[in-house]
């Protein structure tokens, strides 16, 4: 039986940054280097590296990345250590929000090498499930293209692995992510083997990536039809009660139905609160519970990697209270739970694919957040968080 959660992580992945000055209103500039040291900073802070299992990063090989990328895709990405800055700037704005820099290729190697790593050790049943701290993320690239921040789509690439190696048939991706996966959705929806799950700010496409194909209509193609569920937001401002609502609603009652072999978590904490791109409610105390209700799949055979994240506060609170889980600690009490938001699930239109949908939030009592269509209550909320005794608080302080 295998014990313990490994934790991966090195500072030569956050050796890379943006060159140039962007647009102010560009979201580039957010992707920045601390976003991986202040996260294990704070588990190192708080005693949590101490109880992992912490394993070493190797470089993945051009096999492993061709495994979800074209060689001409690679190629051109292996070019990137010897540009100049303006030819960086050049090919970066040959794709969507994404910029390079001279390490990147290594970086992104590194990152992909960290996540089958862990998913390597989690398979061979030498730790429980473990953690990956990467940079630069993945879920977005696809196979000729990077895309929102990411180079190599390190999950994708570790379900494929597992697949192989391990002669997987099922494999649950659930993408908690602000931004939808599209990267992980264009790779399997036409493989059943593969259930990927994902929520995200779409209201009514207007939020990046823009694409219809991330609306709750994709469900996947030819045999994978019906192994794609998008969970789309139409409103920003959602809470504790929609996340939860989200998973015994719609993720749970499938993922168990689908009975996976292993699990792995696109975890982006830019869906917490005081994000300024998720600009959501849920307290980072949240990502507890969401990692518990997981854990019993799979036979606990777990993989979270990190995806988004960008107010550093939030984001470190919210991987201490993921890696805690893992580790077996039982998740906070949550407090002020209320009836999820009507639209939550944009809308009622879930419920022929996906069955019962949340309650429509009670009129009065206590709220801590309504979901709302110009991020007014988020923001106020994200003004208001206060992080009291540290990271490890017993939940977010808000007030109203």
């Amino acid at each position: 039986m295998a014990s313990g959660s490994a934790l991966i992580f090195d500072e030569e992945m956050s050796r890379y940054k943006l060159l140039w000055k962007e647009d102010r209103e560009s979201a580039i500039a957010t992707a920045v280097p601390e976003r991986l040291t202040v996260s294990y900073e704070a588990l190192k802070t708080h005693g949590v590296t101490q109880r992992c299992k912490q394993l070493p990063v190797r470089q993945a090989t051009e096999q492993e990345i061709l495994l979800a990328h074209s060689e001409e895709y690679l190629e051109a990405v292996k070019q990137t250590p010897k540009m100049s800055v303006e030819e960086l700037m050049a090919f970066s704005k040959q794709y969507s929000d994404v910029y390079f820099h001279q390490n990147i290729y290594h970086c992104a190697k590194l990152a992909v090498g960290a996540t089958l790593q862990l998913v390597e050790s989690v398979m061979k049943r030498e730790v429980r499930n473990g953690m990956a701290l990467v940079r630069p993320p993945g879920h977005h690239s696809q196979r000729s293209a990077a895309n929102g921040f990411c180079v190599f789509n390190n999950v994708a690439i570790a379900a494929l692995h597992a697949k192989k190696n391990y002669n997987l048939n099922r494999v649950l991706i659930v993408d908690w992510d602000i931004h939808h996966g599209q990267g992980v959705q264009y790779c399997f929806e036409e493989d059943p083997s593969v259930l990927y799950f994902s929520w995200h700010r779409y209201e009514n496409q207007t939020f990046w990536p823009n694409l219809p194909e991330s609306d709750y209509t994709s469900v996947g193609k030819g045999k994978g039809r019906g192994f794609n569920i998008n969970l789309p937001w139409n409103k920003v401002g959602m809470t504790n009660s929609e996340y939860l609502a989200a998973f015994f609603h719609v993720l749970l009652p499938v993922a168990y139905e689908f009975d996976p072999e292993l699990v792995l978590v696109s975890a982006g904490f830019d869906s917490a609160i005081g994000d300024p791109e998720g600009e959501m409610c849920a307290i980072p105390e949240i990502f507890a519970h969401l990692t518990q209700l997981l854990m019993p799949l799979a036979a606990g055979k777990m993989c979270v990697v990190l995806e988004g994240g960008y107010n550093l506060t939030s984001l470190a609170q919210s991987v201490c209270q993921t890696v805690q889980t893992l580790l077996g600690d039982p998740a906070p009490r949550l407090s002020g739970l209320t009836a999820a938001c009507e639209r939550s699930a944009g809308g009622y239109g879930l419920c022929p694919l996906w069955g019962p949908c949340p309650s429509p939030r009670a009129p009065g009592g206590p709220q801590t957040c309504r979901c709302s269509d110009d991020g007014k209550a988020a923001t106020e909320a994200a003004e208001t968080l206060e992080f009291g005794a540290g990271v490890l608080g017993p939940s977010a302080l808000i007030r109203y």
